[in-house]
């Protein structure tokens, strides 16, 4: 079997074609059986969620979806056939990483259902791992992403609750997201008050972080660094009319957001959109809303704040060609699957 794998490999290298599905599965599956029966391997499957995390920033929204669709494949196997409990531990730690992962681009190219499936899914895999800061960290991405989705407003109370319950006062970068979902939430429905104060809160959590939960370094999808909160402060100050905070605050976003990180740099330049057409300048916000948007696709996040930013225009405003335009992009197909 595993003769024949190898020598599929290198006829379909030799002739220029595409390897064989289940291929190199086949041939590696002798060591992988090993691997597993020993109970290590583990810190590879962390090495392939970190990866994936790094490239959602810097890949167009949907293109994660079959990596990691045919990863999750793979750690179901290896977890029915583990025994170890802290090798299926380490293995249920990365299932949630990698539903979470899921969450996220299912959203992002409009697949309701499978998105939710993928959420509840990483909420049980990381309780079940048992691990506090996972648990805090699934729920906090699930309320921020189940705002920009248009999930009810008591489903995302009840999971930033939850965030809060389980961190028990602990920082962490879960907390920390949880507080951001909530600082969009508490904008949203026009409570200026209590975002201000979900602000504060938040930088108090973010000045208490240990150094690997705020910094790139440790991964941009499972930190929370200074850029994070200043995305809080800039889209949460716009929605809630302090105009000034908030073009600070995308400036500050800007000044620390890698080059790479296309889709951010584009959130950004939203709410930058918004804060103009907010203070009346209707011309420019709608025309660097047009120039922003076109700039990468449609996601979850990118269709809400469009939506915000026509909300905000005054009637007569609502009927010019830039607004329309800004219309059809809202209900423009999702991205890549």
């Amino acid at each position: 079997m595993h003769r024949r794998a190898a020598m599929q490999v290198l006829a379909a290298l030799s002739a220029g074609a595409v390897i064989p599905p289940g291929t190199l599965e086949t041939l590696f599956s002798g060591i992988e059986d090993t691997i597993a029966d020993r109970g290590i391997g583990a810190d590879d499957w962390e090495e392939i969620a970190w990866e994936h995390g790094f490239s959602y920033y810097t890949q167009e929204p949907g293109t994660l979806i079959h990596a990691v669709t045919a990863d999750f494949a793979e750690i179901s196997r290896v977890l029915r056939r583990t025994s170890s409990t802290v090798v299926r531990a380490g293995l249920l730690r990365v299932s949630a990483q990698l539903a979470v992962l899921l969450g996220l681009e299912m959203s992002d190219v409009g697949e309701h259902r499978p998105s939710l499936q993928s959420w509840r899914l990483a909420r049980r895999a990381a309780d079940a791992a048992g691990d506090r800061d996972l648990q805090v960290w699934v729920r906090g991405w699930e309320a921020e992403y189940g705002f920009w989705s248009g999930r009810p407003a008591p489903v995302l109370a009840r999971l930033t609750g939850e965030a809060a319950h389980i961190a028990n006062g602990m920082p962490s970068a879960g907390l920390a997201e949880a507080l951001r979902a909530r600082a969009f939430i508490s904008a949203s429905q026009g409570d200026a008050h209590g975002t201000r104060a979900v602000l504060s809160e938040l930088n108090d959590v973010c000045e208490r972080l240990a150094d690997n939960a705020a910094s790139d370094r440790t991964s941009p999808l499972w930190s929370f660094v200074e850029r994070d909160a200043a995305w809080a402060h800039a889209y949460s100050s716009a929605v809630i009319g302090d105009a000034a905070q908030a073009a600070s605050a995308v400036d500050k976003a800007l000044a620390l957001c890698p080059a790479t990180f296309t889709g951010n740099i584009v959130h950004y330049e939203l709410v930058r959109a918004l804060t103009l057409v907010s203070e009346g300048d209707i011309g420019g916000g709608l025309a660097h809303a047009l120039t922003t948007a076109h700039a990468w696709p449609i996601s979850t996040i990118r269709r809400r704040t469009l939506g915000r930013i026509l909300e905000a225009l005054p009637e007569k405003a609502r009927a010019l060609d830039a607004a329309r335009e800004l219309r059809t992009l809202t209900t423009a197909p999702a991205g890549p699957a």
